[in-house]
């Protein structure tokens, strides 16, 4: 992630951003169509700290003979909001695999300007790990964006904090928040309500967890599915028997009646594009080619007792090469692949990886713990996902990450795991409709050249979308990855992603992810398992 991971009671983990960053967002709203937009600039950097510094690129050394450049490491999408009454602004980052939105305190004891305390005491750092230990469980998760800081006082001034004293609207709920992150980074405080205003929207009794108590310096706007959602399955709530949903800021916009249905599109645009957007209640038609295609998102855990979807996870039917016009499928075993553009990197079952690595001539360097490739393998070379009846396109030149040697180091790892992780190198090739009403998720592939908007509201479903051929044929159960079958050809048809509309530069660009591998489903599923 870059990703931010939510350690729910059940140890959940969600991933948080990301993938690039919003310093100045815009926001438009339009009541016809209902549909409200973000745009946000596009940065990497290894931390969230480092992108308004204009820092990035990161030697790693392994002995003496291994100089690992990264051109950049992680991704980060930032928005601006302004809060309370008066409204004080504070910069969250934008979160589709987490659900809650919550603000770093101006009472939170990290929160020191440098010039008046330093790093902070050793007995004010001893102080905030005592507390901060109330927080956590013990699990370990998914990656957050590089936001942590767990023996140094913060600078908060440049993302801003809020206080609820200052505001003549916040009320609060007396009951309590925290969240933990994979990276050591945690949050704890109270919940409350108060105004939140994006652009020229403004949005009264939003639910906000206040973190008096935080290691990052930068909140998190959460605007994934419902049963995430830290009341629902949070430490405490999960202990206490207390869980319950609440309507988060996906599913306020469209209660205040700026959305008709709970549906956004997230568009990450060109790895070396400056911008993307994401859209709230409509689809742009502009931002991809061929036909849009509907999965739906799968429930792990159905039979463990929940009744919704956890994650935004859908079957991934295989995956395949495309090399001077030969096509070679790696295999067509299903998986669930968890579409998250709050992870960097792409983490496939470990035979899965061994297997694709196999095909384009890539070996494991223990050392770097990456895949290593003779770079002229990748130059003509794209990497194709099928959903079930439809391939999305990449190219392998946008997966580098890196130089060792006269190799190049690839962003695609072992995920630990049976299931995927499909980060920003997939989801830049994509244009992802995610419908959190009917839990299913709509994907094209990406068109960079879109030219004039042609945004269509959604009202009841996705427009101009139709059901993938493998709809219903999804993941039931772990397998072994075979390299069997042929995602390029399906009942006699021809089946590949646009090819040509995605060719980019290579990969000079790209984010890498230095962080342990997310292991995000395994990790869920292992704790469900235990818990449930």
């Amino acid at each position: 992630m870059k990703f931010l991971n939510v350690l729910a009671y059940n140890f959940l983990a969600a991933s948080l951003a990301n993938g690039a960053t919003v310093r100045h967002n815009s926001v438009a709203f339009d009541k016809s169509p209902r549909a409200v937009r973000l745009s946000f600039d596009k940065h990497q950097a290894r931390s969230f700290e480092e992108v308004l510094e204009g820092k990035g690129g990161l030697e790693k050394r392994d002995g003496d003979d291994v100089s690992f450049d990264l051109k950049n490491e992680l991704n980060f999408y930032s928005v601006a909001l302004q809060i309370g009454t008066p409204g004080q602004e504070v910069t969250v980052l934008l979160d589709t695999g987490s659900s809650d939105f919550w603000v770093p305190s101006s009472e939170n004891p990290y929160c020191k300007s440098p010039s008046q305390s330093g790093n902070g005491t050793q007995q004010e750092q001893n102080e905030v790990q005592e507390k901060a230990q109330q927080t956590l469980t013990g699990g370990r998760t998914a990656t957050k964006a590089g936001t942590s800081q767990t023996s140094a006082t913060l600078d908060c001034s440049q993302y801003g904090n809020f206080s609820s004293n200052k505001s003549s609207s916040f009320r609060s709920n007396n009951t309590g928040f925290s969240v933990a992150y994979g990276d050591g980074s945690y949050a704890s405080g109270t919940w409350g309500t108060d105004v939140v205003a994006v652009g020229g929207i403004n949005m009264t009794g939003v639910s906000i967890g206040v973190a008096n108590v935080t290691n990052s310096s930068v909140g998190i706007l959460g605007i994934g599915l419902k049963a995430l959602e830290n009341t629902y399955t949070g430490v405490q709530n999960v202990k206490n028997g207390d869980t319950r949903e609440y309507a988060n800021f996906p599913m306020m916009l469209k209660s205040e009646g700026f959305i008709d249905k709970n549906v956004y599109s997230l568009y990450l645009n060109s790895k070396d594009a400056p911008q993307g957007s994401i859209l709230f209640g409509a689809v742009d038609h502009s931002k991809y080619t061929g036909q849009l295609y509907t999965v739906p998102i799968l429930n792990l855990y159905k039979k463990k007792g929940l009744k919704d979807p956890l994650q935004l996870q859908v079957t991934l039917q295989g995956v395949g090469v495309q090399e001077n016009n030969n096509t070679n499928t790696t295999t067509t075993t299903p998986v669930p692949a968890l579409l998250d553009s709050g992870t960097t990197l792409v983490y496939l079952p470990d035979e899965m990886a061994s297997l694709l690595a196999e095909q384009i001539g890539a070996q494991w360097d223990e050392r770097i713990q990456y895949y290593i490739s003779d770079c002229s393998n990748l130059d003509d070379a794209q990497l194709f996902y099928n959903f079930g009846g439809f391939n999305i396109a990449s190219n392998l030149s946008s997966y580098i990450v890196g130089h060792t040697g006269q190799h190049c180091v690839l962003g695609i790892q072992p995920s630990g795991g049976d299931s995927a992780i499909l980060g920003d190198m997939f989801m830049e090739h994509a244009y992802v409709v995610f419908d959190l009403e009917r839990f299913e998720i709509s994907l094209a592939q990406a068109r960079y050249d879109s030219g004039q908007e042609q945004v269509e509201v959604v009202t009841k479903k996705v427009p101009s979308a139709k059901k993938a051929p493998g709809y219903s044929s999804t993941y039931s159960t772990s397998q072994s990855i075979l390299p069997t079958g042929n995602i390029f050809t399906i009942s006699g048809s021809s089946v590949s992603g646009s090819s040509t509309s995605m060719r980019t530069k290579s990969g000079d660009n790209v984010a890498a992810d230095l962080a342990p591998a997310p292991l995000l489903a395994l990790f869920v599923h292992f704790m469900l398992s235990f818990l449930l």
